[in-house]
């Protein structure tokens, strides 16, 4: 064999060992790099997902997830927000999160947005987003939680599993004792006999009742007061007439609207029969700020109200 052969060999060799070397490294960096990449694993309504230890982009698809995902420390980078935001976002809560994207609407959020936002978790809604969960998880480890139909107790435990799957367990946990104690305090301020509520949702003269399994009847009965509705029923709203309400006839009434302005309701003749239009106790409250914000600043806020409107005169 010449000398130019012999190179030739000597070369090819030493390549293909360099080769094997590198292709080796390479393995040995990947297989760090998956090692340091540690994940948890979170069950939620749909099952278990795997997250990442420390997510930090993040999607949330329904209003009541934005609160909760704060309290942990961190900002969504995209939300679903029906692109009326300054309506149904807290203008607190808008300035804290001022930059992040929108991802369509809460009943169809768009997928295209979410996955050019490169999320490593999204949050989305147990009953809303259920039939779009597989390709939710497409996009990124996805979590479904209770929130659209959520009842007082769902919250706190919503709150409690976002804050585990973002790695601040403790730091949620706080805010849910604090939220308690807040809670019994005020209870404690509360009037003695309190009487009984209804919360009603008034849609163009519309009356749709709130449940105890709505999340803010779940508020003020936490502070003592009772529903007006008795009838056992695993809905959180029904549909009333106005004989119905006055039948039901509670001692106070709250009426949400999304317009100012008197009630629609007032107009019809059976309103004057309520016992709480006698008595002078109808408040008309803001629908976003008792309906939508459902978490637990949400819950804090309706408390303060009702400390205002509903302790008078104890």
């Amino acid at each position: 064999m010449n000398k130019k052969k012999i190179g030739l060999l000597a070369f090819i060799t030493m390549l293909a060992i360099g080769m094997l070397i590198g292709c080796s490294s390479t393995n040995k960096e990947n297989s760090a790099d998956e090692k340091s990449e540690k994940t948890r694993v979170v069950k939620h309504e749909l099952g278990e997902t795997k997250v990442k230890e420390n997510p930090k982009r993040v999607v949330v698809l329904e209003l009541g997830f934005i609160d909760a995902l704060l309290d942990a420390g961190i900002k969504p980078v995209g939300v679903a927000d029906d692109d009326k935001a300054e309506q149904l976002i807290d203008k607190d809560v808008l300035k804290e999160i001022k930059g992040y994207k929108s991802v369509g609407t809460r009943a169809q959020p768009s997928l295209e947005s979410i996955k050019l936002l490169k999320p490593d978790l999204i949050i989305a809604d147990s009953e809303r987003h259920k039939n779009v969960y597989k390709e939710l998880s497409k996009i990124a480890p996805t979590i479904e939680l209770k929130n659209l139909n959520a009842n007082y107790d769902d919250l706190l435990n919503t709150e409690l599993k976002v804050g585990e799957a973002v790695g601040k367990k403790a730091k949620v946990e706080k805010v849910v004792e604090e939220h308690k104690q807040k809670m019994k305090d005020l209870k404690a301020k509360a009037p003695k006999n309190p009487g009984n509520v209804l919360v009603i949702a008034d849609a163009n003269g519309n009356i749709n009742a709130r449940t105890s399994n709505f999340f803010t009847t779940g508020v003020l009965e936490q502070l003592g007061f009772k529903n007006a509705l008795t009838d056992p029923t695993k809905e959180y709203s029904v549909k009333m007439t106005m004989e119905q309400l006055v039948k039901a006839d509670p001692d106070k009434l709250i009426v949400m609207r999304n317009e100012k302005g008197h009630t629609p309701l007032a107009k019809q003749p059976l309103w004057k029969e309520l016992k709480a239009v006698k008595n002078n106790q109808v408040y008309e409250v803001d629908v976003f700020k008792w309906s939508l914000r459902r978490s637990v600043q949400g819950a804090n806020g309706i408390a303060d109200e009702a400390e205002k409107l509903l302790f008078e005169g104890k």
